[in-house]
């Protein structure tokens, strides 16, 4: 080679032995892909559980409830009488009707029971079924004849369904039902106890109910027309006398009648 060519050779090679280290020392990229194609990376990232945000569309489980359970607790009057009653001498067979009417009447109820409203359902509408149970004590004029002032004390059992329909935000509820069951009686007069006797009762009831705004309480003012029967068979002193308060009941009309209001208020679970 001629000498006077080594100087620019030499010159040349300078500027490659310079960036030599520093052209292998830089990380090498990664191979060029396809444009269709996925990374290994991308790949391995897409098998990631996916976040739970994805899932914020599907609904939960329904915890909606479409009723309650209830307890009510009230008190009232009423107004019982009965005018074909009748007393048999149990000695002689005589049969002698009697009939009475009240002075007083004291009637306390409790009752418990569910609630059925559910506006999505059934709009504005409510269904209740519950079990009763009330007292009644009476002050008579008379029970059996010449025998002065009576008194009697009546306790019941049974079972009441009722529809009623809010109105006015559902604040208020005008409501009807129907009611029957047992009853037990326990008479008494001129200080002589005629003993106990079981019978039943039936009773058409209507009313209005107000449900106190933003708290589980209810006030109701209701209506009862109870109708007893099978009350017979009360002994009179010395067993010589038979005291029959609803004879034939049904049939010739011997029914007790008491229609009562009765206030109560309630609590929703």
């Amino acid at each position: 080679m001629n000498a006077s060519l080594l100087p620019l050779c030499a010159a040349g090679l300078a500027p490659l032995a310079f960036a030599a280290p520093c052209l292998l020392s830089a990380p090498l990229g990664e191979p060029a892909l396809p444009e269709n194609a996925v990374s290994l990376q991308e790949t391995q990232r897409s098998s990631k559980p996916q976040s739970p945000l994805l899932f914020t569309d599907v609904p939960s489980r329904s915890t909606h409830s479409s009723g309650s359970w209830f307890l009510a607790i009230g008190a009232g009057t009423g107004f019982p009488q009965y005018d074909r009653g009748d007393v048999v001498d149990n000695i002689t067979g005589a049969v002698e009707p009697v009939e009475t009417d009240a002075n007083f009447a004291f009637t306390g109820l409790l009752s418990i029971g569910y609630r059925w409203f559910d506006p999505e359902r059934w709009g504005h509408w409510s269904f209740d079924a519950d079990f009763v149970g009330a007292y009644l004590g009476v002050g008579l004029s008379s029970f059996a004849p010449n025998q002065g002032a009576s008194h009697i004390d009546l306790g019941f059992l049974g079972l009441r369904g009722e529809v009623g329909y809010r109105v006015v935000q559902d604040r208020f509820e005008p409501f009807v039902g129907f009611a029957a069951g047992g009853v037990i009686m326990n008479a008494e007069s001129a200080g002589i106890n005629h003993g106990d006797v079981w019978g039943y009762w039936f009773a058409p009831t209507c009313g209005l109910r107000y449900y106190i705004p933003q708290t589980r309480w209810s006030i109701s003012v209701e209506g009862f027309f109870r109708f007893l029967g099978g009350l017979n068979g009360f002994t009179g002193s010395g067993s010589d006398l038979t005291l029959n308060e609803t004879p034939h009941a049904g049939l010739s009309g011997g029914w007790i009648y008491v229609p009562l209001g009765v206030m109560a208020i309630s609590y929703r679970f």
